[in-house]
């Protein structure tokens, strides 16, 4: 066994598997308002380049924890036998909707201020929010034995959650009908893309018999998500995704009202 795969069983390690509300769980709850309530007391030297320093931070470290989680998921290895083999588990491809803050802050990081920025950056104010507040909520689903991926779950959703309440309270994005307007757009855009990634994958067979389900709303394979995934075999197809993309909508009207209010309170 080469050195490469020894650190990747390393990245493998296990722990007894976190339970809502347990003590991993609260210590990512703890550090996020931490880290919150740090940006909020230095909220008076906002600047681009602390903007681009944030988005910078999240999305790099996002991104690596996200390739060595790739990597570790791909390798098999059995410690009995000596078998191994790489095996990648197409159906945990890193492009859901929780999974857009890392390109999309890395992608805002090296642009200007324009109207694409704000566009791609309410994004993350508005809707990528919906799949953080849900993880923290009820992280029970996403909770493995796995050390690393239960890290990079947490830092994923977490840092996003993060990401978006500081663009939203140092108003880099002001919460007017515009913006949200832009931020629907941007997810319609990534919707389609996803699906259209769902429907090459599959015809092309480079999937093999595995799943690939990228935003859950393949028309090949049923969505694990809570009540879509009831809904979606009982329905024709076009009207499941239109009812996933009113419910996205629903979500994100949510939080732009909410981000309203809060900002009236707080002026």
């Amino acid at each position: 066994m080469n050195l490469f795969e020894k650190v990747v069983i390393f990245l493998q390690a296990k722990m007894n598997r976190p339970v809502a509300f347990g003590w991993f769980h609260i210590l990512c709850l703890v550090l996020i308002f931490t880290v919150i309530f740090v940006l909020y007391l230095n909220r008076k030297k906002y600047s681009e380049k602390q903007l681009k320093t944030v988005l910078l931070v999240y999305g790099i470290v996002a991104l690596v924890l996200e390739v060595l989680k790739q990597i570790a998921w791909s390798f098999n290895y059995d410690m009995v036998t000596g078998v191994k083999y790489w095996d990648y588990q197409w159906y945990a491809a890193p492009f859901q909707l929780c999974t857009m803050p890392i390109y999309f802050s890395l992608i805002a990081a090296c642009m200007k201020k324009s109207k694409l920025r704000d566009s791609i950056l309410s994004f993350i104010a508005f809707f990528t929010i919906l799949g953080s507040i849900s993880t923290m909520i009820i992280p029970e689903s996403c909770f493995t034995e796995d050390i690393l991926i239960n890290i990079h779950t947490m830092y994923l959703h977490c840092g996003s959650f993060v990401v978006s309440v500081y663009l939203l309270m140092m108003k880099e994005i002001k919460i007017n009908l515009s913006n949200f307007i832009r931020a629907f757009i941007v997810f319609v855009c990534c919707t389609i893309f996803a699906n259209l990634l769902n429907i090459l994958f599959y015809n092309t067979k480079i999937i093999g018999s595995e799943t690939f389900n990228m935003f859950f709303i393949s028309p090949y394979f049923n969505s694990t998500l809570p009540v879509f995934s009831i809904i979606q075999p009982k329905i024709p197809y076009i009207i499941y995704f239109l009812i996933y993309i009113v419910v996205i909508l629903i979500g994100g009207t949510i939080i732009y009202l909410i981000s309203k209010l809060i900002s009236k309170i707080f002026k």
